[in-house]
């Protein structure tokens, strides 16, 4: 029986609710056709990775030998698919929404120079992956229409979110191991630290809901601080992870909008 051909799409199943997050995001706070375009050329780099991995020989001889022709075809297909979102995107956009781009565009030639080393599971190359998307969500804002400030804070608090999240999945997996409650611990503390610090750094009004951002995720961490330690858990802590990052980003683009 032949072998079932290698799958072409991304493997990190946590960048998909990261990102998708961090886009929503993005083009709900700019709101902007060029906005629009920034976050499918960013979707279509994402979706872009895996097959290049599998033409370089990152997944394997096998894989590649198996996959190059279709690799090849869908590589096609979304780099014509870039070319056409980055022409609307950023043909005649005033140079401050350009500028946007740059720290999404730095982060992900580093996320990518992570995978080529097979490092993107690694809790930096996760925390890069974060950030990475993070800025993405800035610069689809910025390109929408957003403002620099505002697109700039989105990311930002995006950032801390997604940071918040990798440190309670690592910090468990580290309990895990140890068989020590401390990290877990450390996790919920780091993450209500730094809800703390961003309502206290927001100003009133509607403005506080961006800084309650946080706090979805610092619930999470508190659940997770409570609650046993055990393998089957990490499932659970997905999806709760991906389900208060809504709603923080929620919140999040509420107070920015």
């Amino acid at each position: 029986m032949a072998s079932p051909s290698p799958s072409l799409w991304p493997r990190e199943h946590g960048a998909y609710a990261q990102l998708g997050i961090a886009l929503a995001c993005g083009a709900v706070l700019g709101h902007g056709f060029r906005g629009i375009c920034q976050a499918l050329l960013t979707l279509a780099l994402f979706l872009a990775s895996e097959p290049i991995l599998v033409l370089l020989g990152r997944r394997g001889g096998v894989s590649r030998d198996a996959a190059q022709v279709r690799a090849a075809l869908r590589l096609l297909i979304l780099g014509s698919l870039i070319i056409l979102m980055a022409g609307f995107a950023w043909a005649g956009a005033p140079a401050g929404q350009l500028a946007g781009i740059l720290p999404a565009a730095l982060l992900g030639a580093a996320l990518f120079g992570l995978f080529l080393f097979k490092l993107e599971r690694t809790a930096p190359g996760e925390l890069l992956a974060a950030w990475a998307f993070s800025a993405s969500a800035g610069a689809v804002a910025a390109l929408g229409g957003a403002g620099g400030r505002r697109a700039t804070l989105l990311a930002l608090l995006l950032a801390a979110m997604f940071t918040q999240a990798t440190a309670i999945v690592h910090l468990h997996l580290i309990a895990l191991k140890r068989s020590a409650p401390w990290p877990r611990a450390l996790a919920a503390i780091f993450c209500l630290a730094t809800a703390a610090a961003a309502l206290a750094l927001s100003k009133p009004g509607l403005a506080r809901a961006a800084g309650a951002a946080l706090l979805p995720m610092a619930a999470a961490s508190v659940w997770v601080w409570s609650t046993s330690a055990a393998p089957r858990k990490l499932k659970e802590l997905g999806w709760a992870a991906t389900a208060c990052g809504f709603v923080g980003g929620a919140l999040a683009v509420l107070g920015l909008w």
